[in-house]
């Protein structure tokens, strides 16, 4: 038999990962760049907009002839030229005089405030102001937006729509972003077949590729599948010598126990310069999960049960791909709930159990003290549809062996 896993704690797990570096910079069309995180500062080019403008349809004015204007005694101006959309408008605008003016258009100079035009009546060649309006009002300035030289985008930050417009507002056709994470998904057993096939007893389809890629790209990687791999190591070796010119992380399934048909840690190892980091975290499910280093490039082992691969992943796998690109791991969002039922655990393991809402006869949500029933779901971890039937998962420390019925938790929700 092979040597049994020495079980590390999940903090220390993270901490390992901690050594694989950010990816280097690549610059892509505007476009492109949703949701990539961005590689350097961005600083204002100009003044935006770059001029004085009416945030109303109306008429400029001067703020002092409206002084006082009101329904029964207007302020009665005279109509001067008004400014197509788009062009500049040279004219000054003298006391006691009105332009027409569009949202978004230019201010003629002088003018210093814009008075609505729900607010204003025409009269032959005047125009009736209604209501009085101060300095400012409805004016939006040359660097309201933005001044400048000001720094509006931080390093870091990952694109997002109004990101991308206001790039755009400053004519940045090409941004800086860091490169995304290329993971390879790699499935390992003489027993895994495609999903295309139809296994004969004893076979299962590849249900953990297609979940790992989905996992990959959902968290920023460029993911890709490679396949699977029998039992036999030296097929397994060459086949990850293929995948990692091309690959910042590749990632196995299946294999990765201390079984006597587990290969990985010897592929692994085997490779010149490789670095074992991790055989074993103490996590349920999940327990058997392999880190190691090769240069730059993760090779990780997950387990082939379909939940414990999933749960692995999630703890493991999704921090890695964000910290290649410079995120933060994704913050869980979890609401307070309790525990209808006792419910065991491994002492020393962090345990992920699923759970799902607890309900009467009728449907309805069991509550107690305020706070909605959770039980916990029975099927073993090769089962993918305990993660489909479970609104989400709840923690045992590793030092419990347990948590008790009418226990206060956090239910962490499975998006």
């Amino acid at each position: 038999m092979k040597p049994f896993l020495s079980l590390k704690p999940v903090d220390e797990v993270l901490a390992a990962l901690r050594r694989f570096p950010l990816r280097e910079s690549e610059i892509l069309p505007l476009d492109e760049c949703l949701g990539r995180v961005l590689a350097e500062d961005f600083a204002a080019p100009a003044d935006l907009p770059g001029f004085d403008r009416s945030a109303v349809d109306g008429y400029a004015v001067h703020a002092r002839d409206c002084f006082g204007a009101s329904e029964s005694s207007p302020a009665l101006l005279c109509l001067a030229p008004g400014t197509a959309m788009g062009e500049m408008n040279q004219r000054a605008l003298a006391e006691g005089q009105a332009c027409p003016i569009l949202t978004g258009g230019m201010l003629p100079p002088g003018a210093d405030a814009c008075a609505m035009v729900e607010h204003t009546r025409l009269s032959g060649q005047d125009v009736e102001i209604i209501r009085p309006v101060a300095p400012s009002d409805h004016v939006t300035y040359r660097d309201e937006d933005a001044k400048k030289g000001e720094v509006l985008l931080r390093k870091g930050l990952c694109l997002r729509p109004q990101d991308i417009g206001l790039l755009a507002a400053f004519g940045t056709a090409a941004v800086r972003v860091v490169r995304r994470p290329k993971a390879v998904v790699l499935s390992t057993g003489d027993e895994v077949v495609p999903i295309e096939a139809c296994p004969r007893p004893g076979q299962v389809r590849d249900v953990n590729a297609h979940s790992l890629l989905a996992l990959c790209r959902e968290h920023g990687a460029e993911a890709r599948l490679a396949g699977i791999v029998g039992d036999d190591p030296e097929a397994l070796q060459a086949k990850v010598a293929e995948i990692l010119p091309d690959a910042d992380a590749v990632v196995l399934s299946g294999g990765s126990s201390a079984g006597m048909r587990d290969h990985t840690v010897a592929v692994f190892t085997g490779f010149a310069g490789a670095e074992l980091l991790v055989h074993g975290a103490a996590v349920s499910p999940g327990k058997p999960f392999i880190l190691a280093s090769l240069g730059g490039t993760c090779l990780m082992g997950l387990p082939g049960h379909v939940t414990s691969a999933l749960v692995t992943a999630e703890l493991f796998l999704a921090p890695l791909l964000r910290q290649m690109q410079g995120l933060a791991p994704k913050r869980p969002c979890t609401v307070p709930c309790r525990l209808a039922h006792d419910a065991a655990s491994p002492l020393g393991r962090r345990d992920f159990m699923r759970v799902c809402l607890a309900r009467d006869d009728g449907g309805e949500v069991r509550m107690q003290d305020g706070l909605p029933l959770v039980q916990t779901l029975r099927q073993p971890s090769g089962c993918i549809s305990s993660l489909t039937r479970a609104d989400g998962l709840v923690v045992c420390p590793e030092n419990r062996d347990g948590l008790h019925a009418g226990e206060a938790l956090d239910l962490i929700l499975l998006r």
